[in-house]
């Protein structure tokens, strides 16, 4: 039992927090008609050819 918990709580602590920091750091940019259309850095949408705008 120990050897489980000792290794799941290393990892999922860890895997956690370094998405959610990315996604915190990075800015998202989305397209105001498409907001399928995301990435994580500006420019313009591959539908409609509008400026993305950072969420």
């Amino acid at each position: 039992a120990a050897p489980t918990a000792s290794s799941a709580a290393p990892s999922s602590p860890a895997s956690a927090p370094t998405p959610a920091a990315t996604a915190a750091a990075k800015a998202t940019y989305s397209c105001p008609m498409h907001p399928e259309v995301q990435k994580d850095s500006p420019g313009s949408c591959p539908k409609c050819g509008m400026n993305l705008v950072k969420k």
